[in-house]
């Protein structure tokens, strides 16, 4: 078949394949991490390569055509393309590669199985037969199974900064061993400990060594030199959200977050503290919400040393007004709290009900991960699920209430009590607590708080937390009525 090339001067790079073969140009970025990715498969080299463009660059566009290439280019052979998650991520790539396969030289040969198996036959006669190489596309997250598969041309997976290291270890890489297939691990920056960052930094350092390039990265100002459009979105982005937001020093500027800074900065310190006083017994006409983070009771041992105070965790009850701010959002004003250390769990649940009566706590939340489970099912029993509610500090659970926290506490919906009248011990190690408060990044689009346990403890930050849960299913409050008459037109009274 005369498809336009020299075949005396060897195969034709992964450009001039994208053009005049599928009719899909690539920018000459992508050109050379393609071509670097092919000499590797040539060679036999079995590198591992670790690809990193800003968001919309075409990393997944360079992918679709690597493997179509690839099904043109060999006789036999497996590739394997995993990601994250199957739906959308790998539909995604499937239905990329099925419209590269699209182009005239190769469409009448295209075959397909059992959903997620995608072949090019060396003659359309051979379709049903399903001969020729083949990609599978399998998903990554840490749910699926996916051992035995082979890869013996190429392994490729995408988004990896969200792949388990030990989903890679275990499952992915071994399916590059028998062949030794090169590798590549295509994503964008997050946290310094995802897989994507270990095995960028592990090929630097063997760059160094060896002098082949294992590691490509551009960021967005590389396609900013031949997109204008691409240049003034990235630029009203960062106009609009800040050059140091997390999405545009992750996503475009690839610049990894430590995971290691203070949750609140001094103006958030600043916006939590109120000028309302601590409050021993509640406002009449007042509504309040609560939230409770569980300490475990103290058991003695014949024989052991008692822990000191100070290291054990405690239980804290955080009790908040509902009020209304000028744009009728609810807002938080914490009134009084309750901290108990080394307390049995009958007499926290016999004290717990006593202030849901007396304060007549219309919404509790309750931390119901692991020793709170028993006292939160005991305080639905008894009050009810509406007003009762349990909170499992699940990945996404603890993300959902840290972008709560933080966003009511940026919105000035959330006041603390001046210290003046307040137990100052309480008080103190409240405050402690919130300075101590740190963030990390577990996964994209994720972020967890926490107190350093060297440093303190979280149990006034988590209680405090949870009332900004507590507050989400209030409504604004109903105004006064309005009767609007009708409008007479003219002409219409005579008709009366």
């Amino acid at each position: 078949m005369d498809i336009g090339w020299d075949e005396d001067q060897g195969p034709p790079g992964i450009g001039w394949f994208a053009e005049h073969i599928l009719g899909k140009p690539l920018y000459p970025y992508q050109e050379i991490v393609g071509d670097a990715i092919l000499r590797s498969i040539r060679e036999g080299r079995g590198d591992t390569f670790t690809v990193m463009f800003a968001r919309q660059m075409g990393k997944n566009q360079l992918s679709a055509v690597l493997e179509a290439y690839l099904l043109f280019a060999y006789e036999q052979g497996s590739i394997v393309k995993a990601a994250p998650t199957y739906k959308p991520q790998i539909i995604n790539s499937r239905m990329r590669l099925l419209a590269m396969l699209e182009a005239p030289l190769v469409h009448e040969r295209v075959w397909k199985s059992f959903g997620y198996i995608i072949g090019l036959a060396p003659d359309p006669a051979l379709i049903e037969a399903q001969i020729g190489p083949r990609v599978f596309f399998f998903s990554a997250g840490p749910e699926s199974s996916i051992v035995g598969a082979t890869a013996s041309i190429l392994l490729e997976i995408d988004e990896a900064q969200d792949v388990q290291m030990e989903k890679y270890d275990v499952e992915l890489k071994p399916m590059a061993a028998t062949n030794n297939a090169t590798t590549v691990l295509y994503g964008t920056a997050w946290s310094d400990d995802t897989l994507l960052a270990r095995l960028r930094a592990h090929n630097l350092e063997r760059e160094e060594q060896d002098g082949i390039r294992r590691h490509f990265e551009f960021d967005w100002r590389v396609l900013a030199q031949f997109n204008q459009k691409y240049k003034c979105f990235v630029e009203q982005e960062m106009l609009r959200l800040g050059v140091e937001h997390i999405s545009i020093r992750t996503q475009y500027r690839l610049l990894p977050i430590s995971g290691a800074g203070l949750l609140l900065n001094d103006l958030q310190h600043h916006l939590l503290r109120g000028s309302h006083t601590w409050e021993e017994q509640p406002e009449e006409g007042s509504y309040y919400i609560a939230g409770l983070d569980v300490g475990g009771e103290e058991r003695p041992q014949v024989g052991a040393e008692q822990q000191p105070v100070g290291k054990r965790d405690s239980t804290v009850l955080t009790i908040g007004r509902v009020r209304y701010n000028d744009l009728g959002l609810p807002a938080i004003e914490v009134t009084h709290q309750c901290w108990w250390t080394g307390m049995k769990s009958g007499e926290q649940y016999a004290a717990i009900a006593e202030l849901l009566r007396v304060w007549n706590i219309r919404k509790l939340v309750v931390d119901s991960t692991g020793l709170g489970e028993m006292l939160a099912s005991l305080l639905i029993d008894r009050f009810g699920a509406e007003r009762i509610e349990g909170y499992k500090f699940t990945r996404p659970g603890k993300s959902r209430l840290t972008y709560q926290f933080l966003g009511m506490i940026n919105a000035a919906r959330l006041k603390l009590y001046t210290q003046v009248e307040a137990p100052q011990p309480l008080s103190v190690e409240c405050w402690s607590q919130l300075r101590l408060a740190r963030y990390r990044i577990p996964a994209e689009h994720m972020i967890d708080m926490y107190v350093d346990p060297g440093e303190g403890h979280d149990d006034f930050l988590i209680s405090i937390a949870l009332c900004a849960q507590a507050v989400q299913e209030f409504v604004p409050p109903i105004t006064e009525s309005l009767i609007i008459k009708p409008r007479i037109i003219y002409g219409e009274r005579d008709r009366f």
